[in-house]
């Protein structure tokens, strides 16, 4: 057995620098050694989120145009690099006009849905400030399907969540919603579509409750800014989401989704050009003068920046409606098919790219365990029991093997010869 202090020298590369460097090539190769034992970024067999393979075409544009920016420090834009000012103008002005912004709208870029959610509640609670003072304890209501940055976000202002407890049709439960509001409410929240179910919330109702109780509305299409747009101009039936709602006040949208930009990019939109003074953080009280940020981060690199603009002009409209196209394309076939296995059953009337089906008669997650003994990645959710799939572009040419796979593992766990052997599930760890 060895020794511990022989075990510490071998590990001594993974909790302290070295004594002395070494060449890149001796360091790149044990990085790819390391490599080894990951998932691909991306599979025909992997249906869990963060992949969004758009082509090898746009991969390409996108490192490409992301290497040209990576040592670029986006927070000195407006000083020294103007090209970047350029491409966030384009982009949320492009992202404006996609979610029918009415004349006066503004935007801005972040990291992620998650800091765009937090820069979405830390407005609103400003804003309430000016327009709800009475809220002397503020609360935020959202819906069960609701993205956790709400609460995360909620956790680190000491804002008190008020969050739905079931979705009745896998949408918000507007009831409820309606009944949580008080003097101390500030701001609702809808999905469009939520993650869970890739379903649209009812919207215009909860709008209406906003305009009511002059309430801010935030509108998570995070995972649908993309999609949506594309699909109505493809003839699918959307339901209403965006600015054209009247009582609307913002809206966030992940161009790294099916945007196709690289990590991180996204944005949060607002109604009103106004509204920015309420997301933007001003000191001056240090030596160095004005600090203002509409944003959380500071220091980040141009490159998603840099990749979103480049991606954005690379495929244009048509090559959106393109890929959109060939998604909701492959969507349908898989919903189809799913239906066609009796045990099966879809949960809800999924809308984006998001799937989540489940049964009654079936041990599911055993399902989803027989489905990855022979090499299928999926999510799983937990109210209800589900198995979780997140289509993209590479997901077209597989449809039959993984729905002849499911059918033969359904009918394994139906008759015992396949066996569950974990019930829980996990969204990010």
């Amino acid at each position: 057995m060895k020794k511990r202090r022989d075990l510490e020298a071998e590990n001594m590369s993974n909790n302290q620098l070295p004594p002395h460097g070494r060449t890149w090539e001796k360091v790149k190769a044990e990085m790819e050694v390391a490599q080894k034992d990951d998932s691909p970024w991306h599979s025909e067999r992997m249906f869990i989120g963060g992949s969004y393979f758009g082509g090898e075409d746009v991969v390409e544009v996108a490192n490409e145009a992301y290497q040209m920016y990576i040592n670029y420090n986006a927070l000195y834009a407006t000083k020294v690099f103007p090209s970047l000012v350029r491409y966030e103008t384009d982009i949320v002005g492009t992202l404006l006009e996609m979610m029918n912004a009415p004349i006066g709208a503004s935007g801005s870029i972040t990291t992620g849905g998650t800091e765009s959610l937090i820069m979405a509640v830390k407005t609103a609670h400003a804003w309430a400030h000016d327009h709800r003072p009475g809220a002397t304890a503020p609360e935020i209501v959202v819906p069960h399907a609701a993205h956790p940055a709400f609460d995360k976000t909620a956790h680190l202002m000491g804002i008190k969540v008020v969050r739905m407890t079931q979705s009745p049709d896998f949408r918000a439960d507007l009831e409820a919603i309606e009944r949580s509001i008080n003097d101390n409410t500030i701001m609702l929240a809808a999905s469009a579509p939520s993650y869970p179910f890739g379903v649209i919330d009812p919207i215009p109702e909860i709008a209406s409750l906003a305009e009511k109780h002059g309430l801010w509305l935030h509108v998570d299409a995070c995972h649908g800014g993309f999609i949506f747009p594309f699909a109505r101009k493809l003839g699918y039936s959307i339901p209403a989401y965006d600015f054209a709602v009247p009582g609307v006040t913002s809206i966030s949208v992940d161009v790294h989704k099916l945007g196709y930009a690289n990590k991180g990019v996204s944005t949060l939109l607002l109604r009103a050009a106004s509204l920015e003074t309420y997301q933007r953080y001003t000191f001056e009280d240090w030596p160095s003068g004005t600090y203002s940020t509409q944003n959380l981060m500071g220091s980040r690199s141009g490159g998603g920046l840099a990749s979103a603009w480049a991606v954005m002009n690379y495929l244009g409209e048509e090559g959106y409606l393109e890929r959109v196209s060939k998604i909701l394309d492959t969507r349908e076939r898989f919903l189809d098919s799913i239906r066609g296995i009796n045990e099966l059953e879809i949960w809800g009337e999924p809308q984006a790219y998001l799937i989540a089906f489940g049964s009654r008669v079936v041990d599911i997650f055993a399902v989803d365990e027989g489905m990855t003994d022979r090499g299928w990645l999926s999510s799983r959710l937990v109210a209800p029991p589900s198995i979780h799939l997140f289509l993209d572009m590479s997901h077209a040419f597989i449809v039959d093997d993984y729905l002849r796979d499911l059918a033969e593992v359904v009918r394994g766990v139906k008759h015992g010869k396949v066996q569950g052997r974990e019930k829980g599930a996990s969204y990010a760890r």
